[in-house]
């Protein structure tokens, strides 16, 4: 009986995110709004006068309100987390509480009672009807049995499960279900929406009409914004409703108005307009605006069309289209701009001028982006992730939906699919890489192919790695093509482990065949003779540790303290590598995707040095390590670990991504630096993680990282991040001579933390000490509770993407400033989520915060 009342306007217990996502509309005429500039001056006010603040006003509303420090701990554990309370409906203990009407008897009391020749009979004084789950309490009753219709009169109150409707009058038809209430006021207690209306009828339950209705899902004693309309009709079995003259109020303030406006009930999905983005940041001015038409195709399949204008560019056409089966979901995205105006503004001209942006003023712009996530569940897989550009400047200059779009340095172009047997996994892929810069990467991938078998025999494992892939010149690359290496690579790497594992220790002993070989396409050789290099080198490790442990008190708290050394011995027989290097008239050497990895303490304990595949890295090794491990005896929980160890090499290595990386004074010393790493779990909210590298032989610290993570239950975050690195080799396909880059020395911190109230603080600061340079620095207020939430922010930034070591360069003009405002209206919609969604990605935890506050 839930769908046939007037709340169902905002029926959906979803929180507003999940409403206004393509499929849950507030759908008005576009040319019909009328929004007041003063809305975000008036929201913060609402502050002073909430639930929270004023419990006892929200409990004497007479509509089962109760506060949040009179609710049960089941109560309170499915309460929103920024609301003060919530609808509790009287619990009612009789046999037929939970019973359908049509099932029961109805009964009836009162404290006197009038029979009219079986006519009519009145009744006066506290009565009470049940019929089932059904009750009406009232002054004053009558019935008539021949005709089993009733009026009602004087402090109504019917209840149904989840609804609560009070009324002066009301007049209902047993029969037929039907019903008229005068002066009506509505509880909806799951999707915590009250209103009031001058007339509610009830037609069964196919219709219901209100008269002169205004609702809100702000807590009693609150009306901070309400929705009203002069006729409100809903159709609960067709789940859409209508209304004329609707308006949006904001402290009874109107700030849009539409004429007709259809609307979804509960949580189907309905045709219609969204709400409008208007952005007001001096880019693009206060003309910045788009205005969303969802179209509800078909159960499983919808779209959405976004016009936009944006006073520097003009007019774009937006489309996104969802499609769910039951084997694939696919998301599309087209944009489409037919000529771009080019009012930029005066630092975008100097950008210009500098030769740092391009002009695109009369050029036709344009995006595609295709997602796809197939076999979910099944032994096969596909999932495609495509993104093409018309220019380089295109998510920066047009994509205005979130405030980091500047961040984002490249695109993907990418499509693969794998199956899955009991001991073999198959997969096959292809993609492109597009960097948003001046440069770009020089292969791309058609296709990869990889075929990989795992076979255990008792403690023994067999694993059997094959790929294919061709290696073709990359579409946006802008370098030297004629030189540039192109062609086939197989590669096959073949292990037979065995694994024992006891409670005193480990031992895994490995044997291993690697072969790799190439065919090359002649063009760009000096000799074609060399289009056909192999290579082949088998390996062996054998890797084992002990365990030790004891009984420790840390703080009053009993612990297992452990002690594990490790020893990790690695072969790997020289191939000869001569082949692959000065194969070009400028003396290229075959790199399609090889790096070397950063060495780290996991380093240690690797079986090879390089990531990719053209590369089989000669080793004569011992790595050698020591953890120690605290466990709490109570919960089991490991709290903290602590590992230091070496690696010391027998033999050089004679191997490397360059040929003349041989030459280099690391491929010649005995030891590695010292690699240490620290992992601490304190209480059920605090995360640590550190690694720190020391070359000892000349005694500075080469890299070391620190991240605190902390978010307790009252979902309050801190985070703080240190990264250096003493000068890192830049080993990429990308640049074909190894160059230092610059030394990284930054600071990442952010927080949410409440000050008072429902007010929470919201920072982040990202900080380079090499450069004394800001990156990224971002503070506001947030103020969330039942009603509505706003966010206020100040952002001052980078203006491109800083990752490449530019900052030695950077000067005022880099820099980008804003104030952003995002307001969600709890049960209604966002006016904006661009604060929401660089949250998102700057601060750890802050998704999973959201969850928590919905």
């Amino acid at each position: 009986m839930v769908d046939a009342s007037p709340g169902n306007l905002l029926r959906s217990s979803k929180p507003a995110r999940q409403i206004l996502r393509r499929g849950q509309p507030v759908p008005v005429k576009p040319l019909a709004f009328v929004i007041a500039a003063s809305i975000c001056s008036l929201l913060p006010l609402h502050a002073i006068a909430s639930a929270c603040s004023n419990p006892e006003t929200a409990r004497d509303s007479g509509l089962d309100w109760v506060p949040v420090d009179q609710l049960t701990a089941a109560q309170r554990a499915a309460m929103p987390n920024a609301c003060c309370g919530a609808y509790i409906a009287p619990l009612r203990t009789d046999a037929d509480a939970n019973a359908a009407p049509e099932m029961t008897a109805l009964r009836a009391t009162a404290d006197s009672s009038d029979a009219q020749l079986q006519s009519r009979i009145a009744m006066q004084g506290n009565v009470s009807i049940t019929q089932g789950y059904r009750s009406i309490r009232a002054d004053n009753a009558t019935y008539s049995p021949e005709t089993r219709d009733a009026s009602i009169s004087g402090n109504i109150q019917l209840r149904e499960p989840g609804m609560l409707l009070k009324a002066d009058e009301a007049r209902v038809d047993l029969d037929q279900g039907n019903s008229t209430l005068e002066g009506t006021e509505f509880v909806l207690y799951q999707s915590r929406v009250r209103g009031i209306a001058d007339k509610l009828e009830k037609f069964g339950d196919r219709l219901i009409r209100l008269e002169n209705s205004r609702f809100t899902s702000c807590e009693p004693g609150s009306n901070l914004w309400s929705v009203a309309g002069s006729e409100i009709k809903i159709r609960p079995d067709e789940h859409y409703g209508t209304a004329r003259h609707m308006r949006l109020n904001i402290f009874d303030v109107p700030v849009l108005y539409s004429p007709y406006m259809r609307f979804p009930v509960g949580d189907e999905r309905l045709t219609g307009f969204l709400f409008p983005s208007i952005s007001f940041d001096r880019k693009t001015g206060i003309d910045d605006i788009e205005v969303p038409f969802y179209w509800n195709i078909a159960p499983n399949y919808d779209m959405t069309l976004m016009p936009r204008y944006m006073s520097e560019h003009g007019v774009v056409l937006n489309v996104e289209g969802r499609h769910l089966s039951n084997h694939f979901e696919s998301l599309a995205n087209v944009s489409y701009m037919a000529d771009d105006k080019g009012n930029y503004d005066a630092r975008t001209r100097q950008k210009i001028e500098q030769g740092l942006k391009e002009d695109h003023t009369g050029e036709e712009r344009w995006m595609l982006n295709f997602n796809q996530l197939g076999g979910r569940g099944e032994r096969w897989g596909t999932r495609i992730d495509y993104t093409d550009l018309s220019d380089n400047d295109y998510l920066l200059d047009l994509n205005r939906s979130s405030i980091d779009s500047n961040r984002q340095a490249s695109v993907t172009q990418r499509m693969d699919a794998d199956y899955r047997t009991d001991n073999w996994l198959f997969g096959a892929k292809v993609e492109e890489i597009r960097l948003l810069t001046n440069s770009n990467l020089p292969y791309r991938e058609l296709p990869r192919v990889n075929a990989d078998g795992r076979y255990r025999f008792g403690n023994f494992q067999l694993e059997l790695d094959n790929e294919y892939a061709r290696f073709d010149r990359n579409s946006f690359y802008r370098g030297n093509r004629t030189t540039l290496i192109t062609g086939e690579r197989f590669r096959s790497d073949y292990q037979l482990s065995w694994n024992k594992n006891m409670v005193w220790g480990f031992f895994k002993p490995a044997v291993a065949w690697r072969t790799l070989g190439y065919q090359l396409e002649d063009e760009s050789l000096v000799n074609p003779d060399r289009d056909a290099p192999s290579l082949h080198a088998p390996q062996a490790s054998i890797d084992m540790g002990l365990y030790f442990e004891r009984d420790k008190n840390w703080f009053g708290q009993s612990f297992t303290q452990t002690l594990e050394p490790r020893v990790f011995y690695l072969y790997s027989d020289h191939a000869n590598h001569d082949d692959l290097y000065n194969l070009t008239s400028d003396n290229r050497y075959v790199n399609f995707d090889t790096s070397q990895l950063t060495f780290t303490y996991s380093q240690l304990f690797r079986d090879t040095r390089f990531a990719g595949g053209d590369r089989l890295d000669d080793a004569n090794q011992v790595s050698v390590g020591l953890s120690s491990a605290w466990i709490e005896q109570k919960t089991g929980v490991e709290r903290l670990r602590m590992s230091v160890g070496q690696i010391l090499y027998i033999d050089d290595r004679r191997v490397s991504i360059f040929s003349r990386d041989t030459d280099q004074p690391e491929n010649y010393a005995q030891t590695s630096p010292i690699a240490a790493r620290l992992s601490g779990q304190f209480g059920k909210s605090v995360r640590l993680n550190s690694d720190l590298v020391y070359d000892h032989r000349e005694n500075h610290v080469d890299s070391a990282s620190v991240t605190m993570r902390y978010m307790d239950d009252q979902y309050r975050i801190l985070n703080l991040g240190y990264r250096y690195r003493r000068d890192p080799i830049m080993a990429s396909p990308l640049n074909p001579n190894p160059v230092a880059t610059e030394p990284q020395n930054q600071l990442d911190a952010s927080v949410i933390w409440p000050v008072v109230g429902q007010w929470s603080v919201i920072a982040r600061t990202n900080y380079d000490f090499e450069y004394q340079v800001e990156l990224d620095t971002f503070a506001g207020l947030e103020y969330n509770d039942c009603c509505y939430r706003i966010r206020l922010m100040a952002r001052r930034w980078l203006d491109f993407d800083y990752s490449a070591n530019f900052l030695q360069r950077v000067t005022s003009s880099d820099y980008d400033r804003g104030v952003f405002v995002d307001i969600q209206l709890k049960g209604l919609g966002n006016i904006s989520e661009r604060v929401s969604n660089l949250m998102d990605k700057a601060i750890v935890n802050y998704s999973r915060r959201e969850n928590a506050l919905r």
